[in-house]
């Protein structure tokens, strides 16, 4: 693996200036490249190169900072023979559909593109999990041979994607089950380990051709940079303030921004209402504080935004199913 050291697969490869950040481990049917920047990125990709043109990567993100994804740090030696299938499985990730024009790409959604045409593909932050299938279709043609329906197939799925620059759509049902397949498993031999990748890449392959991937049409509301950055900027505000009341109305007025643009893009980028997410939010922190602080119930009821412990103490017991006394005590 010496050799390969900067290289995560034979197509992607980490620019040389961010070597001393990389480093490698071997894995059943493949190897665990690792990625830590500080204060930027931390990347686990588990890369699989299997028959030639194809590799499968599982990736697995803590983005601090916004990260746009294989741009400052990754590079494509064949931009224009790449063919990528990106399935997102945690987290959102944001895609430029034009200039300053983004949408967001939610859990269960594939999005299907030629790297030479989106060479920035998309950006995301915060935690997520993507599995990619990368196909080079040069090799992969030198690799069938007179395979011809192989090739047809791979063929038909590069020309649909050139024609429409990138699709994207919810993943159809067994799409999502060959990725739970993936996830479930276990692992106990090499060869192995590498057939059933081979197999299940090959049939994600034949499930989107069958799909008709040409028929989908990127019908997701987009927003610009400036109202995608005024609502995390609300975001975090809110996740700072967890003990403050604000209506709707009144960050929409306080920010600048249009109440119901503010409700949807708070929901494509987060994927649920802003006050679902908040009430959530705040009782992520109460449990924090119940937990680790000897802070009694009545000020952490305050501390997150109840004026009244009883009232605290019923919401708590709805959401966890026990009050926050008896949380306590199972904690400890």
């Amino acid at each position: 693996m010496a050799e390969k050291k900067y290289y995560p697969s034979e197509e992607i490869h980490v620019k040389e200036e961010f070597s001393s950040y990389v480093t490698f481990e071997n894995i059943y049917g493949g190897h665990k490249t690792y990625i830590k920047i500080p204060n930027k990125c931390d990347i686990n990709l588990n890369v699989y190169d299997l028959i030639p043109g194809i590799s499968v990567i599982i990736e697995h993100s803590n983005l601090i900072d916004t990260f746009r994804s294989n741009n400052d740090i990754l590079y494509y030696e064949h931009p224009e023979d790449a063919l990528l299938l990106n399935y997102v499985a945690q987290g959102q990730c944001q895609y430029e559909l034009e200039p300053d024009k983004y949408l967001f790409i939610k859990e269960n959604y594939i999005n299907v593109y030629i790297k030479e045409l989106n060479p920035h593909s998309f950006s995301y932050i915060g935690d997520v999990t993507l599995y990619h299938i990368i196909i080079n279709k040069k090799q992969f043609k030198e690799f069938t041979g007179r395979n011809k329906e192989f090739n047809e197939i791979v063929q038909e799925l590069f020309e649909s994607t050139k024609k429409e620059n990138c699709i994207i759509f919810k993943s159809p049902n067994r799409i999502t089950e060959i990725i739970e397949e993936f996830s479930r498993f276990e692992i106990k031999k090499e060869k192995s380990a590498k057939l059933f990748f081979e197999l299940k890449a090959l049939e994600c392959l034949l499930v989107l051709y069958e799909y008709g991937i040409n028929d989908e049409k990127n019908i997701q509301r987009t927003y610009s940079d400036a109202t995608i950055r005024v609502v995390r900027n609300i975001k975090n505000s809110l996740s700072r303030n967890i003990a403050s009341y604000v209506s709707l109305d009144a960050l929409s007025l306080n920010y600048g921004i249009n109440l119901t643009t503010l409700k949807n893009c708070f929901k494509d980028m987060y994927g649920k209402p802003l006050y679902t997410w908040y009430k959530e939010y705040k009782f992520i922190r109460a449990k924090e504080l119940i937990k680790n602080t000897d802070y009694p119930i009545s000020k952490i009821a305050y501390m997150v935004g109840y004026k009244s412990s009883s009232k605290f103490a019923k919401a708590f017991k709805k959401e966890m199913g026990v009050l926050p006394s008896v949380y306590r005590k199972n904690k400890k």
